[in-house]
């Protein structure tokens, strides 16, 4: 990766590529990757910001999907499973290892961990001795009192991993991308595709932020094309809506989509608990001093832009919850801090949402007589860099363009080999991940450690620019919360990360607003300095705060 997206340019009226790629979730921008990195000229649009629709809507582990196994579907757990390896070998910054209990396990539950074990026999194959995962094991009353788990007589105690911030790992992706060449834009609406005959040729899109509103219903902004050999629709919920817009690509596809909250709460545990029922789970998991609890999992067949999270839904799941988990006091929505969600695109139609398979699907529409279209629907966020590997195979096909080797299972992402770092000469001397931040905490003592432990994981090698901002202006280095986040971190996003709007700030770029509403003087602390960077206007900046204020206070 010999060109640094640092400075990342939105994506002009520039020509031709071999590959447009629509859609900046995981499944987009692992493409988008995967195929700058072997040679291909690329461009990706996204018509909001990238990572912020159901890649962000996650319970944050990355797993083999032990509940697979009790379809039998061996082959995706198995693929999950050695994706997460790659993952924490990747992003060792922010993939780690996690332990979990799943209360009173019958025959079923204990056969199917020994079945997980066994498939996961790589495990330990990480650069990372520190990322190595264990076999389970069974655990009883003494030890569940000791995590604070007394009301439990039994338990399995095993390991999956957790991204600490997907959005971060999502756009660690975009950025290794640009740094392979790739040409990106987030608020970049597809309005159309283009058609010569029956090939699809490329897209007509529309520059949301040179309308000044970065809505993708605004119908302002100049319109442009962009030419390629080959376009990937990799627009998650909405894939069916964008081949629906014109008459060549409409499709009976699935309308089905699976809703999934998940709420931030009081801490209520110090270990991730998992309930099992018959038509869902939801897991207790401990998150930045609270508990993360969720996913739902709802049937959701209307349109995409109606779909919203409700109050209503917060408090339906609030009373499965009260009824399926021993809590010593029952959950309000008192004790809800923030809640989340979005739509997670199936690909089966028909049946229980909570049983539908997650594998991910790849259609190739000359099957339909359409040349030149791919589109890539379902799957999970665990095995997307897996999926982007066969994506690009059936790219290269189509193509017959000569590529050079992949890198992306080999190779971490942009800003990831913190054990490279030339200060530590970690990776001569074998270093983990923690003693490689405990070092850089001793050589940043100017600033707190958490503040370093937090950057560290959260940046990698990019932390040395944050520092330096911080360094330069007393207002830069002042602390914005409980885990020692900083705002340098805030210019960092708006003049390296393509972040346009406050919730770009505060969701996807930091964790300031992942707890929910930080208070009135965090919020507009932040949207001056955002302000003064873009050059809002007075009532632009006000809308900004009005907006961020009511994404992040629970819905009345």
């Amino acid at each position: 990766m010999d060109r640094s997206p640092l400075q990342m340019k939105r994506l002009g009226t520039v020509g031709r590529y071999d590959v447009l790629v629509i859609g900046g979730g995981i499944t987009g921008a692992a493409v988008a990757y995967e195929a700058a990195s072997r040679g291909y000229t690329v461009a990706l649009v996204e018509k909001s910001d990238f990572g912020g629709a159901t890649s962000a809507a996650t319970g944050k582990l990355i797993h083999g999907g032990l509940r697979y196994l009790k379809k039998f579907d061996i082959a995706l757990v198995r693929e999950a499973l050695r994706e997460r390896r790659i993952l924490s070998d990747i992003a060792p910054n922010l993939v780690y290892p996690y332990p979990m209990v799943l209360p009173n396990p019958g025959l079923l539950e204990r056969v199917g961990l020994i079945a997980y074990d066994l498939l996961s026999f790589d495990s330990g194959w990480t650069r990372d001795p520190s990322k190595k995962i264990p076999w389970h094991r069974i655990i009883g009353k003494k030890a569940l009192e000791k995590l604070g788990l007394g009301s439990l007589e039994r338990a399995i105690y095993f390991y999956d991993c957790i991204m600490i911030s997907p959005e971060r790992l999502t756009l660690a992706f975009v950025k290794s991308a640009v740094a392979c060449g790739a040409s990106v834009a987030n608020y970049t609406k597809v309005e159309r595709l283009i058609f010569d005959g029956r090939r699809v040729v490329g897209a007509e899109v529309r520059d949301l932020l040179a309308s000044g509103s970065a809505d993708a219903e605004d119908t302002g902004g100049p319109v442009y094309e962009i030419r390629a050999d080959v376009v990937v629709n990799a627009a998650g919920p909405w894939t069916q809506d964008l081949l629906n817009r014109t008459k060549e690509t409409e499709t009976a596809m699935p309308k089905q989509r699976s809703e999934g909250i998940y709420l931030i709460t009081r801490k209520l545990s110090d270990v991730m608990t998992l309930y099992v029922e018959k038509h869902g789970h939801f897991s207790f998991a401990p998150w930045r001093g609270h508990s993360m609890i969720g996913p739902t999992e709802k049937s959701y067949t209307g349109p995409v832009e109606d779909w919203k999270l409700t109050r209503e839904s917060i408090v339906e799941f609030l009373d499965a919850i009260n009824s399926s988990a021993r809590l010593p006091e029952k959950l309000t929505l008192a004790d809800v801090k923030f809640a989340y969600g979005g739509l997670r695109p199936l690909v089966e139609s028909e049946g229980d949402t909570y049983s539908a398979s997650r594998r991910s699907d790849l259609h190739d529409h000359a099957k339909d007589g359409i040349e030149g279209l791919i589109t890539a629907a379902g799957g999970k966020y665990t095995t997307s860099r897996d999926f982007a590997v066969k994506i690009f195979k059936a790219i290269q096909k189509k193509i017959g363009k000569k590529a050079v080797a992949s890198i992306s299972a080999k190779e971490a992402l942009y800003a990831c080999d913190i054990d490279r770092l030339p200060q530590t000469g970690a990776q001569a001397r074998g270093l983990t991940v923690e003693q490689v931040i405990e070092e850089a905490k001793r050589r940043h003592s100017d600033f707190a450690a958490s503040t370093v432990d937090y950057l560290m994981r959260h940046y990698g090698t990019d932390t040395e620019t944050i520092l330096d901002l911080a360094r330069s202006s007393p207002a830069f280095a002042r602390v914005l919360d409980a885990d020692g986040e900083i705002m340098a971190q805030v210019v960092f996003a708006v003049r390296h990360e393509m972040a346009c709007s406050l919730a770009d700030v505060f969701l996807r770029r930091t964790g300031l607003g992942t707890l929910g509403y930080p208070g009135a003087e965090v919020v507009q602390a932040v949207a001056d300095i955002v302000a003064a960077e873009l050059s809002w206007s007075p009532h632009k900046k006000a809308l900004e705060i009005e907006e961020i204020t009511r994404r992040l206070k629970l819905p009345e």
